[in-house]
């Protein structure tokens, strides 16, 4: 039997869903509503400076950031 003790509960209960004038919405589009601006940013920094010519696919890559701002937002809320 494994004994815990009241924060390592806390620490692992899922992300709740967020009430917006009585509609639940779904933490993960909460999340990427937030990074949207900083995913904008970085892909105009990327587009102006040229990166994107040397990447084999750039919709994938511009995915692939997207993915990790919202994913470094959940680990940090």
């Amino acid at each position: 039997m494994l004994i815990t003790s009241r924060n390592d509960l806390e620490a692992t209960q899922m992300i709740s869903e967020f009430s917006l004038v009585g509609i639940y919405l779904p933490p993960l589009l909460v999340y990427a509503c937030f990074t949207l601006p900083i995913y904008a940013g970085i892909r105009f920094m990327i587009a102006h400076s040229g990166v994107l010519r040397w990447v084999w696919h750039p919709g994938l890559f511009e995915f692939a950031i997207s993915i990790c701002l919202v994913s470094m937002l959940v680990l940090h809320a």
